[in-house]
């Protein structure tokens, strides 16, 4: 695919990829994940990093990258913003027209990341968002897994969203393993949101435009147990995140036309399972807008089809490990 991104007039280098980072104590990775960053082939970038009150070693690191590399910028919030409103600070800053988050735990993989997805919105202008195949890592930086839901090409994105919601799930991935036009983007990230606000946000891109996706791993998500994910889990944080997230984008008129029985399952399912009392009361008008014939039909569809489907992802896995030399027995020791 041909590179033709420009320079500006006067021969010097525009800014058309904004690399952003949320820091929070995160000097443990910090330094695998900028070191990925300059590593990259791509040249028409800026790197903004925004810590967020850190109490580790992470501002010695970005001090000590900042000097090294004038496309790095970096600042210190004046108080504690927590996730959604850091991740917009950094949004508002970037300059380019494409922005491509790299958390702090996790890495680009390939050096021709940031030009592989910059091309497929150069050379797609319904494009809104892209994604990539990538890799599950540990904290030692050892690949778990290779996640790889979608053939190689553009794909529509009403229907995209409709088949995360059949699952219910984020098959696109987090905000490392995507890039996307950041003026489709102008609404940010909701604060009331603390697990799913990445998701709440794909949709948002995906009802203006279309999915690009790369078959090709081009970053790498680390799974550790000090994560923002466990905390959530473990803390219940995100606790409301399903009800706000599903409620919001039932609501569209356009996604009741097109609205599946298995969507409609799915969701009904997941949220009838929960201990929160507003999930339940939504998961049960879910579960009365569908039928009990139809959601019996389907819960014993499900009940049969997922232990065959665990099997299949459980034997692809340890295949796909064998071949790299992966022993199960030691990566659980990490």
């Amino acid at each position: 695919m041909k590179n033709n991104l420009s320079q500006s007039p006067g021969g010097t280098q525009t800014v058309k990829v904004s690399v952003l980072v949320p820091v929070f104590n995160g000097a443990k990775f910090l330094k695998e994940c900028l070191e990925s960053i300059l590593g990259q082939d791509y040249p028409f970038l800026e790197i903004l990093l925004a810590d967020d009150g850190s109490t580790d070693g992470s501002i010695s690191v970005l001090e000590d990258y900042a000097a090294r590399d004038p496309r790095i910028r970096w600042w210190r919030n004046p108080q504690n913003l927590g996730l959604a409103e850091n991740w917009n600070g950094l949004l508002q800053a970037a300059r380019g027209e494409y922005v491509k988050f790299v958390f702090q735990d996790d890495k680009l993989v390939s050096a021709a990341a940031l030009t592989q997805m910059a091309q497929r919105l150069e050379a797609h202008p319904e494009v809104a968002l892209v994604g990539s195949a990538s890799y599950i890592i540990d904290a030692k930086s050892r690949m778990l897994e290779l996640r790889n839901y979608f053939k190689a090409g553009v794909h529509d994105g009403l229907q995209l969203m409709v088949r995360c919601l059949e699952q219910p799930g984020n098959l696109i991935g987090e905000p490392s393993v995507v890039m996307f036009r950041r003026t489709l983007a102008r609404q940010g990230f909701d604060r009331q949101l603390q697990q799913s606000l990445d998701l709440d946000m794909w949709f948002q891109l995906l009802e203006q435009g279309q999915f690009a996706y790369v078959a090709e791993p081009l970053c790498a998500f680390r799974q550790h147990a000090a994560q923002q994910t466990q905390v959530n889990l473990t803390s219940g944080a995100a606790a409301n995140d399903d009800v706000i997230l599903f409620s919001r984008w039932l609501a569209r008129p356009w996604l009741a036309k097109i609205m599946t029985r298995r969507m409609n399952f799915a969701l009904a399912h997941a949220l009838r399972r929960q201990r929160n009392p507003a999930a339940r009361i939504l998961g049960g008008e879910l579960h009365e807008k569908m039928g009990a014939g139809w959601y019996a039909a389907f819960w014993l569809l499900r009940k049969i089809c997922r232990p065959v489907e665990k099997l299949k992802r459980k034997l692809k896995l340890k295949l796909w490990r064998s071949t790299r030399g992966l022993i199960l027995k030691d990566i659980v020791k990490t």
